[in-house]
């Protein structure tokens, strides 16, 4: 009986000591759990794929948010969606710049169609998408400061000054009365979260 007490205990000890070890590391944090799978950017490049076609197909309607047939959207321009794939790239390993690259080069355009519809409906429409392309901005700009830079999406000294822009932008709307309040109340905890 002592026997299978001593290794459990060392089993126990050692998984103490690893813990503790992993805790120490420093590393960018999210408000939330990141999942760090191949698969998860797997079905987030399906996704951006599949809206972009929507896209190019209707290019005057892209596609509502939550809206039946709009599962590709659910996922590409959900904030938080966008933020973990965003970390995963940022702290995985080699072999993920194809996809990095396929991401920095569709989700630009993507977030464009949408700015341009909510601002062609003079903000009446589009609200929540509209959210969520300056969350999916935020995200980007704090969790992959260097891929952008490499890309030549936007310089290292332009992006503290894009991202200032663009929180002093959505604390402007945040405070008008231009979005509804599950709008402005989204917003809001976009910015805190990732300005």
């Amino acid at each position: 009986m002592q026997l299978f007490i001593r290794p459990r205990l060392a089993l126990a000890l050692s998984a103490l000591a690893f813990t503790a070890a992993c805790g120490n590391v420093v590393r960018t944090t999210l408000p939330y759990p990141a999942m760090q799978s191949s698969s998860l950017l797997t079905q987030y490049v399906y996704a951006l794929r599949a809206a972009e076609q929507r896209q190019i197909a209707y290019p005057d309607e892209p596609l509502w948010l939550r809206d039946e047939g709009g599962r590709s959207v659910d996922t590409s321009l959900n904030a938080d969606n966008a933020a973990m794939v965003f970390y995963a790239l940022a702290n995985g390993g080699p072999g993920n710049e194809r996809i990095t690259s396929e991401i920095l080069r569709t989700l630009p355009t993507m977030l464009q169609r949408y700015e341009q519809a909510y601002e062609k409906s003079q903000g009446k429409w589009y609200q929540d998408e509209y959210v969520e392309t300056i969350g999916v901005q935020l995200a980007m700009l704090s969790l992959l400061p260097a891929k952008l830079a490499n890309a030549g999406q936007i310089e290292k000294a332009n992006q503290a000054t894009s991202k200032s822009s663009l929180i002093a932008k959505a604390d402007a709307i945040a405070k008008s009365e231009q979005l509804k309040a599950p709008a402005r109340e989204r917003l809001q905890v976009l910015v805190r979260r990732y300005g």
